[in-house]
């Protein structure tokens, strides 16, 4: 678990000084996180955490198809079953979530944007229900450059925060 620990410490520093988390942290992430598993544990084993990494895959996508999730992102979860059940890493992804939502609330109130930003989900929760599909979730044309960094978070820090809160056992439902 500290190796899944230091490879998410790594990809938070990265997200946060560049913006995003480079393919090569994530892809040599997964090739160790692979080989460690194979090594201590048996092939067997890889390939359980492999098809479950894809299994998260296919639950993280609907996010990244409307934008509310980075590649680099779903990836970096996708290293989380090396180190762990498939439950677990669920369960690391929903505390990831609920992390993220704590964040962004406190950004929010703290750069009075909470009732725009409001008003702009209750917009897209309107066009979804009229369109009757999902959409991409877009930001409103007034928002560009720093004003566009206001109104996301880097989330490798929840990704980092929800592993080490499952992993220490701090919270079970």
């Amino acid at each position: 678990m500290f190796l899944c620990l230091v490879i998410l410490s790594f990809a938070a520093i990265c997200d946060v000084y560049s913006g995003r988390i480079p393919r090569e942290l994530t892809g040599f992430g997964m090739l160790l996180s692979q080989a460690w598993l194979v090594y201590h544990a048996s092939v067997r084993e890889g390939l359980t955490a492999l098809i479950c990494s894809v299994g998260l895959l296919m639950i993280l996508y609907p996010l990244f198809m409307i934008g509310t999730l980075g590649a680099g992102d779903i990836k970096l979860i996708m290293i989380l079953p090396a180190y762990m059940t498939f439950t677990d890493a669920l369960y690391s992804v929903f505390l990831s979530f609920v992390a993220g939502a704590c964040i962004g609330l406190v950004r929010m109130i703290a750069t009075g944007t909470l009732i725009g930003r409001l008003r702009v989900m209750k917009s897209y929760i309107e066009a979804v229900s009229k369109a009757g599909k999902l959409l991409m979730y877009d930001f409103p044309a007034s928002v560009t450059g720093d004003g566009f960094k206001q109104h996301q978070i880097h989330f490798t820090i929840p990704i980092l925060i929800g592993t080490v809160m499952s992993s220490g056992g701090y919270f079970r439902l």
